[in-house]
């Protein structure tokens, strides 16, 4: 970005003001002004009254020709010619001030053209003011600042200048303010755009900034940056527990490593060092697809929220020890097989809006405490069968899947926790006694069950006897059995009628 306000041989070649149009608002007419350094310009839009007002004080303050500015006109002023007539006075106005005033810009012209706004100098000015004016105050409630990479870009680039660190003559204005306060502040949020800067040409996200001087960082919060612009990541690493990234990156790498291929070479040196302070981090909102190894990188990480993003598998994960909570909600997630092999001692598992249709995957997450399964595609009842046996499962989350519709949904859920039902809370709603009492009879009744089918298998098979067997074998065939008892019936049959 430019440099404005050093030299009358900078100011006359590398910037212009003029008036590029003029717009009726009810009754009176704002002039649209263009300010232009460099390749960067932005529009500033001011009535008469403010002309004048900015007049009154460059004659008072700067002893400025009275009559430079054009006279007010109380009649005939709404007039298509008068209105093009005046623009064209007040261009060269605006134009005779600036050559006149030059080398040094009034800082009553300067807010006047928002380079407080716009221009390097005029932004850490302002910058400045506002922390000698409550810069304490933040530092003491341990309030985030926001800043955007626009004010950190100026400030990197003023801090190259060879120029003193109050060139305005207002202490307010002193640089120093800044340098104090960002060398002590803990928690930052930097937020970017990927629009041009309210009414300029700037690329926030295209402008390089520097981090360096942050040195007592603890929490940083970045949105829709490009993390390629951001420098002195080294410096905050030594520092830092929270890191919040949003719209911003498209993998771990992008931030964690930079521009460094690879963290750890072929033999398991370590090339780069651990963000080792981090213990947690919320990467949600952003366009990332898969989990890297890099993530490796934060290995006191105990939560992590990865939600809103594209990926696809869970992968490295079994890395971070300390992780306890992992929000991995709205992506792409379908198949989730040996999750205990993946997750270690996970406490909280948030994966709602997915593709889920089993949870077979997840029957050893044996510390498991919240499971948000919601809004998945699980259809079957028997699916929830492999959470059941989970000892400290206690929060289930399952609406928006398939089978919750099905008849008494609730109930045949609850039942297969057996003792634990009344400890599991399901879709954020505890048990009440009408459904206990259910679970209670269906449990009973699948316990008598279970015993029936028990002592059917325990009881031993009756081995038939031999007469039984011969009486069968001639029963079949039509004919008498011989007597094999050792008694003669002389061929009579014993009959009610033939006994004595």
């Amino acid at each position: 970005m430019a440099y404005f306000g050093k030299d009358i041989q900078n100011v006359s070649a590398s910037s212009t003001i003029r008036i590029t149009s003029a717009v009726s608002v009810e009754t009176y007419t704002v002039y649209v002004i263009e300010v232009t350094l460099g390749t960067y310009s932005w529009t500033v839009r001011h009535r008469y009254s403010d002309f004048h007002e900015l007049h009154e004080k460059l004659v008072a303050g700067y002893k400025l020709d009275k009559s430079l500015l054009p006279p007010k006109k109380l009649f005939g002023n709404q007039t298509e010619s008068f209105i093009k007539k005046r623009q064209n006075e007040l261009e060269i106005y605006l134009q005779t001030v600036l050559y006149y005033l030059a080398p040094k810009i009034p800082t009553v012209l300067a807010f006047f053209l928002d380079f407080n706004r716009y221009e390097i100098h005029g932004i850490t000015q302002a910058l400045a003011e506002e922390l000698y004016n409550r810069g304490e105050s933040i530092l003491q409630t341990l309030e985030m600042f926001e800043m955007t990479p626009l004010q950190l870009f100026a400030l990197t680039e003023r801090l190259k200048l060879p120029e003193p660190t109050c060139d305005s003559g207002d202490v307010k204005k002193d640089i120093g303010h800044i340098l104090d306060f960002i060398t002590r502040v803990k928690a930052l949020k930097i937020t970017g755009s990927s629009e041009p800067y309210e009414s300029s040409n700037i690329d926030m996200n295209q402008l390089n900034f520097d981090l360096t001087l942050f040195k007592s960082l603890q929490k940083v919060e970045i949105v829709n940056c490009s993390p390629k612009a951001i420098g002195g990541l080294d410096t905050i690493k030594q520092t830092l527990q929270t890191l919040n990234i949003s719209r911003t990156l498209s993998s771990f790498r992008e931030f964690l490593l930079q521009d460094v291929p690879y963290w750890r070479a072929d033999d398991g040196t370590l090339l780069v060092e651990y963000w080792s302070g981090i213990t947690s981090a919320d990467l949600s909102v952003n366009y990332i697809t898969e989990i890297d190894d890099s993530v490796q990188l934060m290995p006191k990480v105990e939560s992590l929220n990865l939600s809103n993003n594209k990926v696809e598998t869970i992968e490295h994960l079994q890395w971070l020890s300390q992780l306890t909570y992992l929000d991995l909600s709205s992506n792409l997630l379908r198949n989730l097989d040996s999750l205990h092999t993946k997750l270690g001692n996970l406490k909280t598992l948030k994966l709602a809006n997915n593709l889920v249709e089993s949870l077979h995957g997840f029957s050893k997450l044996f510390s498991l405490t919240t499971l948000d399964i919601s809004n998945n595609e699980v259809a079957k009842i028997s699916e929830v069968k492999h959470l059941s046996s989970l000892p400290c499962l206690e929060n289930l989350f399952m609406v928006g899947n398939p089978v919750t519709i099905t008849l008494d949904y609730r109930t045949k859920v609850l039942e297969l926790f057996g003792d634990r039902v009344s400890e599991v809370i399901l879709d954020n709603e505890r048990p009440d006694q009408k459904e206990l009492d259910t679970v209670a009879v269906l449990q009973a009744l699948q316990k008598s069950k279970d015993n029936k089918e028990k002592v059917k298998r325990l009881t031993p098979k009756k081995v038939p006897s031999s007469a039984s067997l011969a009486e069968s074998a001639y029963s079949y065939s039509g004919s008498t059995p011989p007597d094999i008892t050792g008694e003669k019936t002389f061929g009579i049959n014993p009959s009610p009628g033939n006994q004595s």
